[in-house]
């Protein structure tokens, strides 16, 4: 998707992004340059149907999603046409069909639904560091802080104003009971392999005022590699 984007709207072959004149108006840089500033997450995060599939015949469906927050919204009629054109190059005799196109917004001031227990299903490699050591069980203060961390990141950078948390969020740790079946993995890609957990943790507790927060956190996924969709979660109630 980056390369046909670049493509689309570059003819220079050996390009300075960082010193380019049109840098202000070009969607490649609004996307993915990002990347040089660490504390920057990207504007997306792509999400796979089909967890745990891993090869692929003629004539089989890939389907995958993308979700656009902040500075990519703008862009979004080439990020579209950069996926329509992806097939154009590395990826050859392949038809590219867009399903559908939905705009969505989060409220954080919802009124949560009541529930005391709480199923994450890990659907890709997650990585979660806590005092630089990657984390294979998941308490859920530990699940939270990282969780508040992503969402912190994103907001504070592409919202329309600072992620401020009720303070009793931030300071109560209810009495919420554990039971991980976590698997750390390691996944090999083209560019680099993966390290992270795959499976499920329950949580037993008061819960209710994080659900806005996890959903939000399902749509931006965790932790690292957000944008080669590691950290995608699902859940139940």
């Amino acid at each position: 998707m980056g390369i046909s984007l670049f493509r689309n709207h570059c003819k220079l072959d050996n390009p300075q992004c960082d010193s380019c004149k049109d840098g202000g108006s070009c969607p490649y840089v609004a996307v993915f340059k990002t990347k040089n500033q660490e504390s920057i997450p990207n504007p997306y995060v792509i999400s796979v149907s089909y967890p745990g599939k891993s090869n692929y015949q003629s004539g089989e469906f890939l389907i995958f999603s993308i979700t656009l927050f902040g500075a990519a919204v703008c862009y979004e009629d080439d990020i579209i046409e950069a996926i329509e054109k992806m097939s154009i190059g590395k990826i050859e005799n392949t038809t590219i069909e867009l399903l559908e196109l939905r705009r969505r917004e989060w409220h954080d001031d919802v009124a949560p639904k009541d529930a005391d227990s709480l199923r994450l299903d890990f659907i890709t490699p997650t990585e979660i560091y806590c005092n630089k050591k990657m984390v294979t069980e998941l308490d859920f203060f530990t699940f939270r802080d990282s969780l508040f961390r992503r969402l912190a990141g994103v907001i504070n950078h592409y919202g329309e104003r600072e992620f401020v948390l009720p303070y009793q969020l931030m300071t109560e740790k209810p009495r919420i009971e554990t039971i991980s079946s976590l698997n750390e993995r390691r996944f090999y890609t083209s560019q680099q392999p993966i390290n992270g957990v795959v499976g499920s943790v329950r949580y037993f507790g008061e819960i209710s005022r994080y659900l806005p927060y996890i959903e939000l956190g399902k749509q931006l996924h965790l932790g690292k590699k957000t944008t080669r969709s590691c950290g995608q979660y699902d859940y139940i109630i």
